[in-house]
């Protein structure tokens, strides 16, 4: 019997998840410059189609995927486990989980207002929503602004992770960014089954999504994503089908120091910030010192701002990444 063709988008648990066995990142432009010259595309005219900029990505089959996946689950009115969903960087987890929870029409629970976390006098706790008659399941959307890394700062995710953890809560999806759960891992170190994500995508998922053409343009595109759709897709107009170009990926500063590291850091750890919380979570940097860090690192291109969030960008994240490596931060599993 022929063996079933590996679909592009697959959910899988944390523990089968698999990157692209390609080269690191921060060896990729070193290695391009090698199987170039072993590579022999077929040279074609360029479109104006294939000069466009970077790929928007649909996560509509990544959504009926998952409907395939938690089908059962969500049909069994005795079953009130978890499903907690890790959401690597600009993956695109997010956006498939919002559009299969609008199909089934998921009540979504508040999560708490970031700036008062940190006061010591706060008392905001997890307002579970009562269960509802067909034993639809709850959705948080995104674990990661539910804390802030400070002493304070921790107490409302300690709260759910206590209530959920002990079947209070009910049945209930949990969105969580990949480098929070790593760090909310130690926070509360209590083992959780169920955990997913969306698989990595190889050379052929690459190419059926059309981020990329020739095995050598694909195995760079996958290395420098790492299996990471947005990634891959922010990169994707670099890779033109006649291009022996080397990835263009934003620079670091020339003098990185520490305040550059925990910048970066804390945005990624919190999926997110504001300046004003960047403050909290790292108050051995000056005021003046934090504004030009992000001004740095916005005109490189490795972070940007969007609705008064300092985020790091999908271009920008394997950079970051490799900083953070280098520096020996505790890395998400991705």
């Amino acid at each position: 019997m022929a063996e079933e063709p590996k679909k592009t988008w697959q959910w899988v648990t944390v523990d089968d998840y698999e990157k692209p066995a390609v080269p690191t990142v921060i060896k990729v432009k070193k290695w391009w410059g090698k199987f170039i010259r072993w590579i022999t595309p077929e040279q074609e005219q360029e479109s104006e189609d294939d000069q466009s900029s970077a790929l928007e990505l649909s996560f509509d089959d990544a959504a009926d995927a998952l409907e395939q996946c938690f089908s059962e689950w969500l049909e069994d009115d005795e079953d009130n486990s978890l499903r907690w969903i890790i959401a690597p960087p600009h993956s695109g987890v997010e956006e498939a989980v919002k559009k299969w929870a609008e199909k089934h029409s998921l009540r979504e629970m508040n999560l708490p207002d970031r700036e008062p976390l940190c006061d010591p006098g706060d008392s905001t706790l997890p307002e579970f929503l009562s269960k509802s008659d067909d034993n639809k399941p709850w959705i948080l959307p995104q674990l990661a602004h539910g804390f802030l890394r400070q002493t304070n700062g921790l107490r409302w995710v300690r709260e759910f992770f206590s209530t959920v953890l002990s079947g209070e809560a009910g049945k209930g999806v949990i969105v969580c960014d990949s480098w929070a759960w790593a760090f909310l891992e130690k926070v509360w170190p209590v083992p959780v089954s169920q955990l997913w994500t969306l698989q990595g995508l190889d050379q052929r998922a690459l190419e059926e999504l059309g981020l990329a053409r020739g095995d050598g343009r694909l195995r760079a595109l996958a290395a420098l994503s790492r299996g990471n759709a947005g990634v891959a897709a922010a990169y994707s107009d670099r890779y033109q089908r006649s291009s022996e170009k080397p990835f263009e990926t934003p620079s670091m500063p020339s003098e990185i120091n520490d305040a550059t590291a925990f910048v970066c850091y804390a945005l990624l750890l919190h999926r997110g910030l504001n300046k004003g919380q960047l403050v909290k979570v790292l108050p051995i940097i000056s005021g003046s010192q934090l504004e030009i860090q992000l001004q740095v690192l916005h005109q490189r291109g490795l972070i940007e701002l969007e609705q008064e969030l300092w985020y790091v960008t999908a271009r920008g994240y394997p950079v970051v990444r490799e900083l953070l490596a280098s520096r020996g931060f505790w890395l998400d599993r991705f």
